[in-house]
């Protein structure tokens, strides 16, 4: 038999690990938007893709936005660290989406 719990909202608990994941998530999507907001234009093609261990992994749209922000580093390492709750942050990570490819 199917169990009826999971699909319930009534029984979602924001306590509990799915909780903490939404919570995660609000806060990723926060940053993300921050980001893109002090970005210059020709790196528009970036987007926070993880947080982890003071590092900020991004991904880039296409390989030139990529080429572009790694010739950057350091602005936008200090644009990050302006955002508040990312001043933390140590080292940026930088790859392309390749799902579009």
């Amino acid at each position: 038999m199917h169990d009826k719990t999971k699909e319930n909202p009534t029984n979602f608990m924001p306590a509990g690990s799915l909780g903490r994941l939404f919570e995660k998530a609000k806060s990723h999507n926060h940053f993300n938007e921050l980001l893109k907001a002090c970005l210059p234009k020709e790196l528009a093609g970036l987007s926070l893709c993880l947080i982890e261990n003071n590092t900020v992994f991004l991904v880039a749209k296409n390989s030139s936005v990529a080429f572009r922000a790694k010739k950057q580093k350091k602005q936008l390492l200090s644009a990050i660290k302006k955002i508040e709750g990312l001043s933390a942050v140590k080292l940026i990570s930088i790859s392309v989406d390749e799902k579009k490819y």
